[in-house]
C-alpha cells in the first residue's frame, strides 16, 4: 500500500511539448523579471510546496487570508500571495492578459493568466501583521502555467516524495533550519527521515510558522517539530487537524 507523503502531489508544470510551445507564446507576451523572493515562491508553486494554490491569490483570496487565514474556499491558508509589480509594468497589463515570468536571464519559466489587478489597502507600516503585504505597488493574481522550475532549486516536493517512497520511509520529521541540529537525534530515536525545507522566511510572526508547516507536509513530512515560539506554538497546535502533521514537543528531544 502507497502511503500519502508518498503519493505525488499536484504541480503547476506543463509537459515538455506544451512547455516548448508556451516558451514561443512568451516570447510575444509582456515579461516580468522576478526578484529573489518571487523566484523561492515561483519554484514552491510550480513544484507543489503550496499545495492547493494555483497560481498567485486574487484579490478576494489575499483579503479573506489575511483576514481569517482562508482561502475563499474556506482552507486554511495563513498569507496572501500575490504578485507584486512595479508601476510602469502594471500599466501594461490588464485582467484578460497572460505575461511571462522570467529569471534574471529572462527566460521565461511560467506564464501567468491575469485575473486581478489590483492596489492593496495596507501596506508594511501600518499592517497588525508585518509582512502579510510588502511594499510592491500594484498586486496581480491569477493561474499560473509553469515551463520549467528555477535554477537551484533543489529536490521538488516529488523528489522528495519519490525518495521517501523508495526508501520506504513510514516517519519523516520536518523542522525549520534553525532546529536542524536539534531535531536530528529526535528524528534518529523516531525511526525518521528528516526534511528541513530552506525557503525565505516572511517576517509575519507565527503565521510564518504555518507556511512552514504546510510545506514540509506537501512535501512529505508526516511530523513536525513545534517551535521554541509561544505564539507559534499555539497556532499550529489551534490548527493541528488542519496541517495535517503530528506535531512532536520539543521535550520529546530531549535525551
Amino acid at each position: 500500500m502507497t502511503l500519502p507523503h508518498h503519493q505525488p502531489i499536484p504541480a503547476l508544470l506543463v509537459s515538455p511539448d506544451a512547455a516548448q510551445k508556451l516558451r514561443a507564446e512568451a516570447g510575444r507576451l509582456p515579461g516580468w523579471v522576478l526578484t529573489d523572493w518571487q523566484l523561492a515562491d515561483l519554484a514552491l508553486l510550480l513544484g507543489g510546496g503550496l499545495f492547493p494554490l494555483r497560481g498567485f491569490l486574487p484579490q478576494a483570496d489575499c483579503d479573506s487570508v489575511q483576514a481569517g487565514m482562508r482561502l475563499g474556499s474556506g482552507a486554511l491558508w495563513p498569507l496572501p500571495l500575490a504578485l507584486e509589480v512595479g508601476e510602469d509594468f502594471a500599466r501594461t497589463v490588464e485582467p484578460g492578459d497572460d505575461i511571462a515570468l522570467c529569471g534574471p536571464d529572462g527566460a521565461p519559466l511560467a506564464i501567468l493568466s491575469v485575473t486581478d489587478k489590483w492596489r492593496p489597502a495596507a501596506g508594511v507600516s501600518d499592517d497588525p501583521h508585518p509582512g502579510l503585504r510588502k511594499a510592491g505597488p500594484v498586486c496581480l493574481g491569477g493561474p499560473v502555467k509553469g515551463l520549467a522550475l528555477p535554477d537551484r532549486t533543489g529536490r521538488s516536493p516529488n523528489d522528495w516524495r519519490a525518495h521517501f517512497r523508495a526508501q520506504d520511509s513510514r516517519r519523516v520529521l520536518g523542522c525549520g533550519p534553525v532546529d536542524e541540529d536539534f531535531a536530528r537525534p529526535l528524528a534518529a530515536r523516531m525511526g525518521a527521515e528528516l526534511l528541513v525545507v530552506v525557503r525565505p522566511l516572511r517576517p509575519a510572526g507565527p503565521r510564518e510558522t504555518i507556511l512552514q508547516a504546510l510545506v514540509h507536509r506537501n512535501h512529505g513530512a508526516t511530523h513536525l517539530l513545534l517551535p521554541a515560539d509561544p505564539a507559534a506554538r499555539a497556532l499550529l497546535l489551534q490548527y493541528r487537524d488542519e496541517i495535517g502533521l503530528d506535531l512532536v514537543e520539543r521535550q520529546d528531544a530531549t535525551p
